[in-house]
């Protein structure tokens, strides 16, 4: 397989595999945190900002953690049988 190519498929699909275990993990500490630690009360001011700050970073590592993957994958030599 072409590296340019390889290379284009690990970035777009490592994007894609981040961007769903992002959206799943914010719903999920999201919820566990309205039912477990807040609940309806008002929230504390310092929960929105640093949910602001931790979801791109996680994001981010997340997408090169998962485009690493799929490059490993793809670049391993592969064995027949």
């Amino acid at each position: 397989m072409n590296c340019r190519i390889a290379l284009l498929l690990a970035i777009i699909g490592g994007a894609a595999a981040a961007l769903a275990f992002l959206m799943f993990g914010t719903a999920a500490v999201a919820g566990f945190l309205w039912i477990f630690v807040f609940g309806d009360d008002p929230w504390p001011a310092w929960v929105e900002p640093t949910l602001n700050i931790a979801i791109p970073i996680v994001g981010l590592v997340l997408w090169a953690v998962f485009s690493r993957a799929i490059w490993n994958r793809l670049k391993s030599p592969h064995r027949a049988g």
